[in-house]
């Protein structure tokens, strides 16, 4: 009963001397807290259409009366959509903290993953950071078939000569001198190549004129289409020596453009036809900004400077047009709320501490979203 006691009476010291402790705790409490700002994440798709020239460009006015549609390698680029999406950040300008010591009574905050200020002496439902599906696919610049009449399997790169060779035999009793060509193979030269190729090309249209006026005996059905796409694929082989060919391909591109202030165009990249999408520096291609005008901020006393006390910092954010812009074009425009240009405002640690209040905020624009009492 003695020792029950004494465990009783050691346990109720032990409390006494907590308690004690934290009556007396002077250990400073700091806990950080940030407002978000917005930027805006563009992709871009462009599609790229390369020229591959043929190797007998220049015979084709000539030989085939047409002009070829490029005579050198070059590239040809198309903007064919753009997306914005808004991307919340951390504002490195607009970083505070709350900071105690002492007795005092304590005022809970609630963040978001990202650190934005969620809530102060409510619970908030859990705030995930926003997560965004990063790709990547490297971007090399495709390399097409060569054009080369090699690669036709009708085609033979080797050409039959005859040497001059004679002999001589006995004819009626009399020796005659008589031709005896000797039969040897050589590469054709680009004459024959170029001779060759548009024999075939004017073949191949007779062939199919004949097909279709139905001079061959071909009966109309499935063989007749097997045999008439065929000619058109050789045809378009041997044409491509001559005329050349094109290549497309799409590519993304992703930018991102961050609005500093209210009607001043940020570029978020240049573009040219013949390179693309280039450097922000390269003055010579089409500048693609952002601007946000038309910006509303409402109007409230500015923050007293000099002024200490302990306080939650929010925004009052303001709302605008963000515009795209091509050049000073405007392409396309639509209404926003840009944290960052607004104005941020304070409420003091003490009343809401005083007065048992609860506040709520719009973590992804620090804007005040309710107060009450608990």
């Amino acid at each position: 009963m003695k020792s029950g006691l004494a465990v009783l009476f050691m346990l109720a010291l032990a409390l006494t001397a907590g308690a004690q402790k934290k009556k007396e705790l002077s250990t400073w409490v700091n806990v950080n807290y940030c407002l978000p700002k917005v930027a805006y994440d563009i992709e871009v798709t462009l599609e790229c259409t390369r020229f591959i020239p043929g190797p007998y460009s220049n015979y084709a006015e000539k030989e085939l009366r047409l002009k070829p549609e490029a005579t050198h390698p070059r590239e040809h680029w198309e903007i064919k959509d753009m997306r914005i999406t808004p991307r919340y950040l951390p504002d490195e300008k607009a970083v505070y903290s709350v900071s105690a010591t002492g007795e005092y009574t304590p005022v809970t905050l609630s963040l978001s993953a990202e650190g934005f200020l969620a809530g102060v002496s409510v619970g908030v439902e859990e705030l995930g950071a926003k997560q965004k599906e990063m790709k990547y696919s490297e971007n090399h610049p495709e390399k097409g078939d060569e054009i080369n009449i090699m690669k036709l399997n009708t085609y033979n790169h080797l050409k039959e000569v005859l040497d001059t060779n004679y002999t001589f035999q006995e004819i009626d009793g009399e020796m005659k001198k008589i031709w005896d060509p000797i039969v040897r193979y050589v590469p054709k030269t680009e004459a024959d190549n170029v001779k060759e190729a548009v024999s075939e090309i004017f073949r191949i249209r007779s062939e199919r004129v004949k097909l279709l006026a139905a001079e061959n005996n071909v009966p109309d059905g499935k063989s007749l289409e097997i045999i008439l796409k065929e000619f058109d694929r050789m045809e378009a082989n041997y044409m491509s020596l001559f005329m050349g060919k094109t290549e497309k391909r799409k590519v993304k591109k992703v930018v991102t453009c961050v609005p500093v202030r209210a009607d001043e165009p940020v570029v978020a990249f240049r573009f040219s036809e013949k390179e693309g999408m280039s450097d922000a520096k390269n003055v010579s291609a089409i500048a693609y900004s952002l601007k946000i005008a038309d910006v509303i901020v409402p109007v409230s006393k500015s923050l007293a400077e000099g002024d200490n006390a302990s306080a939650i910092f929010y925004r009052v954010p303001a709302v605008g047009e963000l515009q795209l812009l091509k050049g000073k074009e405007k392409i396309i425009s639509f209404q926003v709320i840009v944290p960052q240009l607004g104005e941020v405002k304070r409420f003091p640690v003490d009343v809401i501490s005083n007065e048992g209040l609860m506040l709520e905020f719009y973590p992804y624009s620090g804007a005040l979203k309710s107060i009450r009492k608990k």
